[in-house]
């Protein structure tokens, strides 16, 4: 069935209760992984418990009708969710889910031991990893759908789109003012001005209404996607992976679209507190080859060795698993180097069969969570790359953009991106995708 866009139709009311319902779903799922994972069946449960009953809440408001307090939903529930969101069979699939988690389960999963007669049962042996695991992968599927919704109902223009100012939260930081690889525009309102520019196809629509936004603001459902104008860099609050970081992969995991501008996502935290950049990784010495000579006569050998970054050290690589192209002086491969690149087929028909772009970074492979955006085939470079991709997060995407943006061209490419993106694109990544690759590395394990 094709899903209709309602959130425009409400009220500024039930829109922001809308979207509180949707981020208490997905976040509540999110939890639920994280549990599972470290065996805490019982907890996790908790958390499913949480994100079933907003699910069908969230559906409810979004069509424009109200609840009663109530954990467990009705058929008199999931009769008020329009059909225009739900067909009748996913109604009764997502109802013989709900019906699953009764409300005494709940409580015993939420407080503990529970009275059935003359018997007490312990929380720990009704909820075991089987148990749990046939849940998380039942709600996945309810959390599947509302995404799926969630995305046609947020990329309606005017589309709200953010743009890291360079702060943390508090004005009385020193807010992030180095741009590696993305030196074009190095002003964040330099980047509202061009996206308030940009309209909706023809028309005289705008397409986007874009704002600055510091990190703690993200996770406030204002933003369906957020740019981080800063390159290789981000604001954090110290000089290592913190709140920042952290913050930005809630915002992600829990639906969020986050675009990172140029070169390798994550590479230098900028200090709010100090005003200054920190490498988060150490070059490390790497084995080269072994030379032998001879000194008066005595043998020598001496080993060469050079400086590199292995990719499990990198941010990009230990949470989301993409590796790129790195530098290479023994290839001669240092620095932007230009190449043709292709637009992919789902940011429409319309692209141009090739375009030239400073291609810095490019991913190496594609996952199942990774999705191409642009791609640079049989270059004799690096091969087959991605310049532009897609990393499925959780419920959202990181949005990796391996090019140079310190000119113009490479500026003027990533907005077309993103304008395609949020026009047509965003349909291939609301489509609902197997079990297996929502509930995977970041969920599931």
């Amino acid at each position: 069935m094709t899903v209709k866009r309602l959130l425009n139709k409400l009220s500024k009311a039930q829109q922001d209760y809308y979207t509180f319902l949707a981020k208490e779903c997905f976040s509540g799922f999110s939890n639920a992984e994280d549990n599972f994972n470290i065996y805490r069946y019982t907890s996790s449960y908790a958390w499913l418990f949480h994100s079933s009953e907003f699910f069908w809440k969230a559906l409810t408001v979004l069509s424009g009708k109200y609840f009663d307090l109530s954990h467990e939903a009705s058929q008199a529930d999931m009769a008020k969710i329009s059909n225009d969101l739900l067909s009748d069979d996913y109604k009764i699939r997502a109802y013989d889910i709900l019906s699953k988690f009764q409300n005494n389960r709940r409580d015993l999963a939420r407080y503990g031991y529970y009275e059935k007669g003359t018997v007490t049962r312990s929380p720990i042996e009704i909820f075991n990893r089987k148990d749990t695991e046939t849940g998380l992968n039942e709600i996945c599927w309810l959390v599947d759908r509302l995404r799926e919704i969630h995305y046609y109902q947020i990329f309606a223009a005017p589309v709200h789109i953010g743009v890291l100012s360079g702060y943390i939260a508090a004005r009385n930081e020193k807010p992030c003012s180095y741009y590696p690889h993305s030196e074009y525009r190095k002003k964040p309102a330099q980047w509202i001005l061009d996206l308030n520019n940009i309209m909706y196809d023809d028309n005289e629509s705008k397409l986007f209404q874009p704002s600055l936004t510091s990190i703690s603001n993200l996770n406030s459902g204002t933003f369906s996607i957020v740019i981080n104008p800063f390159g290789e860099a981000y604001p954090e609050l110290g000089n290592a992976e913190g709140i920042g970081f952290k913050t930005i992969l809630s915002y992600t995991r829990d639906g969020g679209i986050f675009v990172n501008s140029g070169g390798q996502p994550f590479v230098y935290s900028w200090d709010v507190s100090t005003g200054s950049h920190q490498l988060l990784v150490s070059f490390i010495p790497a084995f080269s080859n072994i030379e032998s000579s001879y000194l008066e006569g005595i043998p020598k050998l001496s080993i060469n060795t050079n400086l590199g970054i292995p990719h499990e050290a990198l941010l990009l690589k230990r949470y989301f698993n993409v590796e790129t192209e790195w530098d290479d002086p023994e290839k001669d491969i240092v620095g932007p180097k230009e190449v043709d690149i292709q637009f992919d087929q789902l940011l429409g028909d319309d692209t141009k069969p090739k375009t030239k772009a400073n291609v810095y970074r490019p991913a190496k492979e594609l996952s199942d969570k990774t999705i191409p955006l642009a791609h640079c085939s049989d270059n004799s470079i690096w091969g087959n790359v991605y310049p532009v991709v897609a990393v499925k997060f959780g419920r959202g995407f990181l949005i990796d953009t391996g090019m140079s943006l310190d000119e113009e061209r490479e500026y003027k490419v990533l907005l077309d991106i993103i304008r395609r993106l949020c026009i047509i694109g965003y349909q291939t990544l609301a489509s609902p995708s197997p079990l297996a690759s929502i509930c995977g590395s970041n969920g599931i394990t």
